[in-house]
């Protein structure tokens, strides 16, 4: 415990500085008029720096980010004149601290206004000592000012630090990572998993909470609350000192999942009630608007007898947050008071300031986001003394085995398990509303991954009381392989005895311990026992699949949890069960498997350019296509690999790993084998799509030998196809998971299934028809381009159906884009850039649009001479993007820019000397007036107007005319 104590008293408009010196009296500095520190602006930008640099340290962000973190100094350095140099006697009760080592003293920051309570205090920086101070003090906490100390708690257990974790996630998808703070909780205490004992609630709903702690009372020492805050300013029953009322509130889930707002008061009387002296608080997104949410929590929780609560003031990063609580709680388990515990969790967040990035690991200086609040200094555990000096072989061997609930498990995948949160709390949900549950995927998504990482993740936080059983049925296990495999484990201690009965005994032993017992069974790769694809044989028999069947009806309303993986839905099983769907892996977990494959690659993260990111987005989260894929990186740049996956170059030759569970080729050559021989035939033009295809252009490519499209199509594939044609051949490939079915006419393709398909078609092709499929590509282009153009005229007419095809075409439409700037197809890459750039605009993307015009630009010429030189096509697309340019700028009101870009259009098309462009040279001077107009310049608008007007007059464009007489 430390000996001397500073102490910083707020009250309304002054802050006074008091110093306590070991057990003898405070001495108080005068009260002096406190003065906000920081600009609004100023907290932003902390808040920037802490939760959103990292997600793109790409162009001007990182220089932003060294600013910030050298103002840093300059903010702490303010808090300082402010509380240490507002008097003599702060001066001196500040000298008397660091002459006795700031080491052996805490400092305490106490007012009853949130505002002041949420100013970044650990940024507090000594000039003089050229240091921070919350990493060299004893400890560093906030208080309030008007609640005294409530009485002592009863003595809890100390075998154990016993913690109750709550992790709440009531919105679903768009919430933070299930595991954002457990993970890193439970890998951080592996080395004192002994001595802590962790739960996690199940539901986490208030009255689950209250059943928990009313069984438990005096056990829990800290309640970890994992999810969101707020402030509800109409909540009655508590008054802070300015006078509003209002109380903070946690959201904890429903049963069904959906948000459950419970006060702080309503939580505060069940942690006295019950004798929990702790709450840790986690920030999520809900909190990080600036406002009154967690900090009212913690008070009103302190107010009401808490004896600390520990609460992060920013997100958090999970490896931040595994230095922090690991030390945290090592720290306590040790003994160590919850001040000094918070002060050494802060000195490993700042010892190892790597977290991870994009680009690889990055420096945060993220150890001012933990903070506490307390009322008193309290130490939740004593440690038990060991008075055994000899160390007893045995009994040390045997604490060190491991104990696993886990039963016939394949081995963790290469890289870990990875990510999957909010697929997990959505099978967690889904448990609670039915014990069988079917996941969907395609073949490779990460099914197998899933499930055992789901299983893994129940044996940490005590999910499941009982074994977690592996089945695959890859290879044709029937229910016999079931039964037996649980026999073995629950009568291990009888194992002959069991053997020796009938099956039927067996079966019916196994299934009352299965439907009495919390188990979980998991079924794996299900889709071969009923025939897969459809038309191949079953492996399984009618009675084995019947047994199956008959076994898990049994198995309905029981305790054992039945997970079930395959790429399409088992009906036949007519068991009732929940269907989850599995996709990729979402943006954040990408990046850490990313990581880990470039790094046994051996490739440099930090060096790679932007563009990689924009790869990891066109593998859309696949597991296999980001292993087969990234370790290119090492001789290939992101920008090629773009390229390759779009259009199918034989780039991959001699993939890393062999066999099917290891290789996406090999895993779809399977897939492919299996299908007709139509399919086989004519899915190899998917090849020339990307992300989605829909089967009504398909048919509208392919279906007549009278038209250029047509032709080409079967001069390829040898006939032309009907709707219904491909109806069959998408349908077969979804239920081979080759497609995803999306909805209407509309199929999903895999990530790298273009490249696949694409090396197929040119690996059938002889060298004397390679043209024939040059040929189809560039028909497929032409095709595009009027199907862009039509849509973007129908979102006149037929906004909706146009906006939605255009949008779900997306995908296409830029691959088409990229390939007609390659071929130089100047007026198709026109057609396609102006319907993005309509639906862009719609949807608010005018950065991407923006992005597109200039590349293309750069790809015709920055002066209209250059474009010129390329055609008419090259001319019209350079004037187009010019024109749009300037008008963006008007439309934004940004008349000077629009002048300026105006008048380049108006000198390049000057320059050519050629009066074919004078009907352009006129529009651009009606622009200029309306410009001219607008900033109230009308003398010059006038002329520029005349101008445009002769110019039209004198070419007979008499509409023209009068639009420049309605604007004179």
């Amino acid at each position: 415990m430390a000996k001397n104590c500073l102490r910083v008293i707020h009250q309304v408009e002054t802050i006074q500085l008091s110093w306590q010196r070991g057990q003898s009296a405070p001495r108080f500095a005068s009260a002096v008029t406190f003065k906000h520190p920081f600009d609004k602006q100023a907290l932003i930008d902390l808040r920037w720096y802490l939760e959103e640099y990292l997600r793109f340290p790409y162009g001007i962000f990182p220089d932003n980010a060294a600013k910030i973190e050298q103002k840093l100094q300059a903010w702490g350095e303010q808090l300082f004149n402010l509380v240490f140099r507002s008097s003599e006697k702060a001066r001196e009760f500040f000298q008397a601290a660091t002459y006795d080592g700031l080491h052996n003293c805490e400092l305490a920051i106490a007012s009853d206004d949130f505002a002041i309570l949420n100013l970044p205090w650990e940024l507090l920086y000594s000039p003089s000592d050229r240091q921070f101070l919350a990493p060299s003090l004893a400890g560093m906490s906030r208080s309030l000012s008007d609640y005294a100390v409530r009485g002592e708690i009863p003595i809890l257990p100390q075998d154990k630090l016993n913690i109750l974790l709550v992790i709440a996630r009531p919105y679903g998808e768009r919430d933070i990572a299930l595991k954002t703070i457990a993970r890193p909780l439970l890998d951080s205490l592996a080395e004192i998993r002994q001595k802590v004992n962790i739960k996690v609630l199940r539901p986490p709903s208030f009255e689950e909470f209250e059943r928990e702690l009313s069984a438990n009372k005096g056990f829990y020492h800290i309640v970890h609350f994992d999810g969101h805050g707020d402030f509800d300013p109409n909540s009655q029953g508590f008054q802070h000192s300015l006078g509003g009322l209002g109380q903070g509130v946690l959201v904890f889930e429903n049963f069904d999942g959906s948000p459950q707002i419970v006060t702080a008061a309503q939580i505060a009387q069940n942690l006295a009630d019950c004798g929990v002296p702790i709450f840790v608080l986690n920030a999520c997104k809900s909190a990080q608007e600036g406002e009154d949410k967690f900090s009212s929590v913690a008070t009103r929780l302190v107010s009401l007898g808490a004896k600390g609560v520990v609460a992060m003031a920013y997100s958090v990063y999970a490896v931040a947050a595994k230095h922090f609580i690991g030390r945290l709680y090592g720290e306590l388990v040790k003994g160590a008071n919850l001040s000094q515990a918070v002060a050494a969790g802060r000195k490993a967040v700042l010892n190892q300031p790597q977290r991870p990035s994009p680009k690889g690991d990055k420096i945060l200086r993220d150890w001012i986001v933990p903070v506490l609040y307390e009322q008193e200094s309290y130490a939740p555990f004593i440690p038990e003394d060991s008075t055994d000096d000899i160390l007893d072989l045995d009994e040390f061997l045997e604490s060190e085995e491991t104990v696993t609930q886990l039963v016939g498990f394949p081995d963790e995948v290469a890289y870990g398990f990875i990510g999957r949160d909010y697929d997990i709390l959505r099978l967690e949900r889904a448990f609670r509303q039915n014990n069988i549950v079917l996941m969907k995927g395609m073949g490779g998504v990460g099914k197998t991954e899933l499930s055992c990482g789901f299983a893994r993740w129940l044996e940490e936080t005590q999910g499941r009381d009982s074994k977690m059983f592996f089945v695959s049925f890859e290879h044709g296990a029937t229910l016999i392989n079931v039964i037996s495999q649980v026999g073995r484990e629950i009568f291990k201690d009888k194992l002959d005895k069991f053997n020796s009965l009938p099956t039927e005994k067996q079966q019916a032993a196994v299934l009352k311990y299965l439907q009495k017992e919390p188990c979980l069974l998991i079924w794996d790769n299900f889709e071969p026992v009923n025939a897969f694809p459809t038309g191949n044989q079953p492996l399984l028999t009618g009675e084995e699949r019947n047994e199956i069947k008959a076994f898990l009806k049994q198995l309905r309303s029981g305790k054992t949890w039945v997970l079930i993986t395959s790429r399409r839905e088992e009906a036949w099983l007519d068991c009732g069960y929940t269907l989850l769907n599995l996709g990729g892996l979402i943006a954040g977990d990408v990046e850490e498997l990313a990581a880990k494959i470039l790094q046994t690659a051996g490739v440099d993260k930090g060096k790679l350019p932007k563009e990689y990111l924009e790869l990891l987005k066109l593998l859309g989260g696949h597991p296999l296509s980001l292993r087969v894929v990234l370790p290119h990186l090492k001789t290939q740049t992101p920008k090629q690999l773009i390229e390759a996956l779009r259009q199918g170059l034989d780039t991959f030759a001699g993939e890393e790993e062999e066999g099917r569970d290891k290789s996406l080729t090999v895993s779809l050559d399977y897939s492919f084998s299996k299908l007709s021989e139509k399919a086989r035939r004519h899915l190899p033009f998917l090849g020339l799509f990307s992300e989605r295809v829909n089967v009504n252009f398909l048919f509208a490519f392919s279906k007549s030998p009278d038209d250029q499209y047509g032709q080409a199509y079967q001069a390829v594939f040898g006939e032309n196809l009907h709707k219904d044609d491909w109806l069959g051949i998408l349908n077969e490939a979804a239920a081979a998971s080759i497609v995803e079915y999306l909805g209407g006419t509309v199929y999903k393709i895999h990530p790298a299934l273009p490249w696949f398909l694409r090396k197929r078609l040119n690996a059938t092709a002889s060298l004397h028809n390679q043209e024939v499929i040059s040929e189809l590509e560039k028909k497929l282009l032409i095709f595009y381009a009027y199907l862009a153009d039509n849509y973007r005229k129908e979102l006149i007419s037929n906004a909706e159906l146009a906006s939605l095809i255009l949008r779900v075409e997306e995908p296409n439409l830029l691959q088409k884009l990229r390939l007609a700037e390659q071929q130089q197809q100047w007026a198709e890459a026109q057609f396609i850039l102006q319907a993005l750039g309509e639906i862009y605009q719609r949807l608010g993307r005018k950065p991407e649009f923006k992005a597109l015009r200039q590349r293309v630009l750069n790809q015709i010429g920055i002066h209209l001479s250059e474009a010129k030189a390329k055609g008419k096509g090259a001319f019209e697309l350079w004037i187009y993007l010019r024109i749009n340019e300037a008008n963006e700028a008007l439309l934004r009101a940004d008349l000077e820019a629009a002048r300026v870009i105006y008048q380049e259009i108006l000198d390049e098309l000057v320059a050519l000397n050629d009066s074919l462009v004078n009907n352009k040279i006129a529009d651009v001077y009606h622009q200029l007036g309306i410009v001219a107009q607008q900033q109230r310049q009308f003398e010059q608008a006038e002329q520029y107007y005349f101008k445009a007007l002769k110019i039209y007059e004198d070419a007979g464009d008499l509409y023209s005319a009068a639009t420049v007489y309605h604007q004179l």
